[in-house]
């Protein structure tokens, strides 16, 4: 039937294999078994149920994952440091335009404080001389012995003024009595030459000498008025020599100083107890300019601390006192990132403080110490440990949900962080 009503262009053939499969009829006469290629192709029932109990599975796992507490955390990598200035590495560096003469410490050495690190050749046209410092320091004195003879002169001269000033007043002192005497003479004689005792001849000589007397007292004031500005001229005179020598010491004193310090800076010496790490002009006979580095060295110290570079967004978030969990190289660990409690092999710490301004990268220093506060592992020896090795760091911040977690990460947004309480303390009236 099925042939028949197929097209005359097709055959028996081709509509049985388009359309069904047609096995032989069995030896006992039953019917053929006819199977449809869409019943084929279905999947199974057993794999339909595994697969929706895993869909149904995994969306309750997510629906549970999204309630599940998270701790936020803050993550930036840096080096070992010091928390101490003191404490950290110590460039040596040259303070003259020298060549390397000698050194006197090789890399590795343990050196003290004020030990002799190298020796430096002054290349400077001025300090070639090895003996300027002494040759300044004779000029000095010469200099000096000139000036203190003139300044011992200007005082000879103020010595003399003062004598004819003294001079002078007695002078006016004279000049001044015998006015007086030349004035009552004259009265005496007036007197008696109205009464005709004396004569006109002896009126006249008694009134000259009494202009005579007044000529003298004003001669003896101009005098004694002209010793008196000579005295002040010879005081400046003095003040002046002073001066000027007092300046001319300081110059020359400043100049000698110079030179010493100078000729000093050729002595290279250890600024702290330490070792020596590194050397940077190795060679003897290099030259060096001033402000060249030298060599590094290392104090002697137990004092450790971190630097952790955050971005501006995370720095914005990082408060001093914050829990930080540290995994230095080196040193192996396993760290989770939501989940610090279940870390193994990291260090704990705290944030100390953060810098106010960036590093010109957009990057901001936090600096962290040691947690002593808990019965977390103390860091490693300074042995293991040592400055300007890398670190990783994971800042503590608040707990979440993972659906905050991962929606907070879809829009983009930063952390969320506590509302402090001490915000909300109001000021007693």
């Amino acid at each position: 039937m099925r042939a028949s009503n197929s097209s005359p262009s097709s055959s028996p053939d081709d509509a049985s294999s388009i359309w069904s499969w047609s096995s032989p009829r069995p030896a006992d006469g039953s019917p053929r078994l006819h199977t449809s290629a869409l019943q084929a192709a279905e999947t199974p029932r057993m794999a339909r149920l595994v697969m929706i109990g895993s869909l149904v599975v995994l969306a309750a796992l997510a629906t549970a994952m999204t309630f599940v507490p998270w701790q936020q955390t803050v993550t930036g990598s840096g080096e070992v440091t010091a928390f101490a200035p003191e404490a950290r590495p110590r460039t040596v560096e040259s303070q003259i335009p020298a060549r390397i003469q000698e050194w006197r410490v090789s890399e590795g050495e343990n050196v003290a404080a004020g030990d002799t690190i190298a020796v430096l050749e002054d290349i400077s046209s001025t300090y070639l001389d090895n003996r300027f410092a002494e040759r300044l320091a004779e000029n000095r004195a010469s200099a000096l012995e000139s000036m203190r003879l003139q300044t011992d002169q200007a005082r000879r001269k103020l010595s003399q003024a003062r004598q004819k000033r003294r001079s002078a007043e007695a002078k006016v002192e004279n000049a001044v009595m015998e006015t007086a005497t030349a004035r009552e003479r004259y009265r005496r004689i007036d007197t008696l030459y109205a009464e005709g005792l004396v004569s006109k001849r002896d009126l006249e000589s008694a009134q000259l000498k009494l202009q005579n007397a007044r000529s003298d007292s004003i001669a003896a004031a101009a005098d004694l008025e002209a010793a008196r500005e000579e005295v002040e001229a010879a005081r400046i005179g003095v003040r002046q020599k002073e001066q000027d020598l007092q300046a001319k010491r300081s110059e020359l004193d400043l100049k000698v100083d110079n030179a010493r310090e100078r000729q000093a800076a050729s002595i290279v010496r250890a600024p702290i107890d330490g070792t020596v790490a590194r050397i940077s002009r190795p060679g003897a006979g290099q030259t060096v300019k001033k402000g060249g580095e030298l060599a590094l060295i290392v104090p002697e110290t137990d004092d450790q601390a971190v630097e952790l570079f955050v971005s501006s967004v995370d720095a914005a978030i990082v408060d001093p006192g914050r829990p930080v969990q540290l995994q230095f190289s080196g040193f192996p660990a396993l760290q989770f990132g939501g989940f610090p409690g279940a870390s193994v092999g990291t260090f704990s710490g705290e944030v100390s403080f953060i810098d106010p301004v960036d590093d010109a990268a957009g990057r901001y220093r936090v600096v962290v110490v040691p947690d002593t506060t808990g019965p977390q592992p103390e860091w490693p020896d300074k042995t293991y440990l040592r400055q300007g090795s890398a670190v990783t760091g994971s800042i503590l911040l608040s707990s979440v949900s993972l659906g905050y977690k991962i929606w907070r990460r879809l829009n983009g947004l930063p952390p969320q962080v506590p509302v402090r309480e001490k915000a909300f303390k109001r000021k007693p009236k």
